[in-house]
């Protein structure tokens, strides 16, 4: 008999432990659905409560704050942007919290600095101008096989000459030379970053025309 409980328990113990990853799983396909259908309050939303149940994951926390920042590229404005990117920083501290020495957090620090430059260039391009750049290196220090990393600092560089003035070219070239990091990315993580691949072909198109 006391045989039996004990396999009722585990048996339970199991299926308790099915449905919350069930839960989880079906919560981060909604919430990317979300996103999808330019509902980007409410991805975040959902995201962040994901994130409140799973305390120790990094996922849903980098998503959050990755829909956040894509986001304030196209907020005109400027304290709906500021406020955005302040949220978004509080959610990269927390993902740094829970993920030390992580690549993708890493990188995306520095998308988060290149959307505080974009909205005030004045303000933050003595502080971020250099920080940038070093980020995203840190990031391809941490996993060179990290592609995201590589299209990041080669689209911060792409900005940079931009703004200045000069010939992009040779440096949007280098995205072609990545193409086969995303092509050839492993991603064991259920729901860890695998985007970019469609970007950087487009961009490489671009160079090529």
């Amino acid at each position: 008999m006391k045989n039996t409980y004990i396999i009722i328990i585990v048996t339970l113990l199991s299926l308790c432990s099915l449905t919350a990853q069930s839960q989880y799983e079906q919560g981060m396909q909604k919430a990317f659905k979300l996103w999808e259908e330019n509902k980007s309050i409410e991805a975040v939303a959902l995201f962040e409560r994901i994130a409140q149940a799973e305390t120790e994951n990094w996922i849903p926390v980098y998503h959050a704050a990755n829909v956040l920042i894509v986001t304030s590229f196209g907020i005109t404005d400027k304290s709906k942007r500021e406020a955005t990117l302040d949220k978004a920083t509080k959610l990269i501290k927390a993902a740094h919290q829970r993920s030390e020495n992580n690549s993708e957090i890493t990188t995306l620090e520095g998308m988060l600095l290149t959307g505080y430059l974009a909205m005030d260039p004045e303000t933050y391009g003595m502080t971020y101008s250099a920080k940038i750049p070093t980020l995203h290196q840190q990031a391809i220090e941490q996993n060179p096989d990290n592609p995201r990393a590589y299209a990041n600092m080669i689209e911060y560089e792409m900005g940079a000459a931009q703004f200045f003035g000069q010939d992009v070219n040779a440096i949007c070239q280098k995205m072609n030379e990545i193409i086969p990091k995303f092509k050839n990315q492993k991603v064991d993580i259920p729901f860890a970053p695998s985007y970019g691949l469609e970007r950087a072909q487009q961009i490489a198109k671009n160079c090529n025309e």
